[in-house]
């Protein structure tokens, strides 16, 4: 049972570092500005709930796709890990590209932001689906399993409710503010990223754990 809860708190933990939604605040408020409170409410939850649809279909296939593709979970786990070392590495610069600046300009011409670019790739990017891949793949039996789903709506319950109080978060800690919460969250990912990556190793090579 504690390993189970465990699990599932390393992977909220996980998937809500990767999310970062902190940094997603400056850039909701611009693609938001003008928008009246129940356009913004029915914005986020849309949002969540495509969100949340993408990150579970990828967590209950798990790497069944890429098994197709004759790929192994070391080797997933290694380039997997390395790709969330690039993304916690640009966090920890503050130099990680949510959106393109033309899928923003894009975005800002919608009527309807909540599928792209919010739901997708802002909550439920490429960084949030490898994470949730690479924790399903070590998931064991259904019970985590089903902290994996946990995890993943709970990570995404807390980005909805940061997105809520976006305007009080901006006017409170400034772009400042927020890039030290980015940081420190970069700080987190590079951790997981280079345990994914040292998992991948030793899945690969497993005489490295012989003593």
């Amino acid at each position: 049972m504690i390993q189970h809860l465990l699990f599932t708190f390393n992977t909220f933990v996980a998937i809500f570092v990767i999310v970062d939604p902190f940094a997603v605040v400056p850039i909701y408020l611009s693609l938001t500005e003008g928008y009246s409170p129940a356009a913004l409410r029915q914005t986020r939850h849309k949002a969540t709930k495509i969100a949340l649809a993408i990150l579970c279909t990828f967590g209950l296939t798990g790497m069944g796709i890429f098994r197709v593709f004759g790929i192994t979970l070391p080797a997933f786990q290694i380039a997997g890990g390395i790709l969330l070392l690039l993304l916690g590495i640009a966090q920890l610069n503050s130099s990680r590209s949510r959106v393109q600046p033309e899928e923003q300009y894009e975005g800002m011409a919608r009527d309807d932001i909540s599928v792209f670019p919010l739901g997708m790739p802002l909550l439920a990017g490429p960084g949030a689906i490898s994470t949730v891949v690479l924790f399903a793949s070590e998931a064991r039996g259904i019970g985590q399993m089903t902290g994996l789903l946990v995890a993943i709506a709970g990570a995404l319950g807390a980005s909805h409710l940061t997105l809520k109080g976006a305007p009080l978060l901006y006017k409170v800690l400034g772009r400042t503010g927020l890039n030290l919460l980015t940081r420190i969250m970069g700080v987190i990912l590079t951790a997981v990223a280079v345990q994914f990556i040292l998992n991948g190793i030793l899945g690969a090579f497993p005489v490295l754990t012989v003593k």
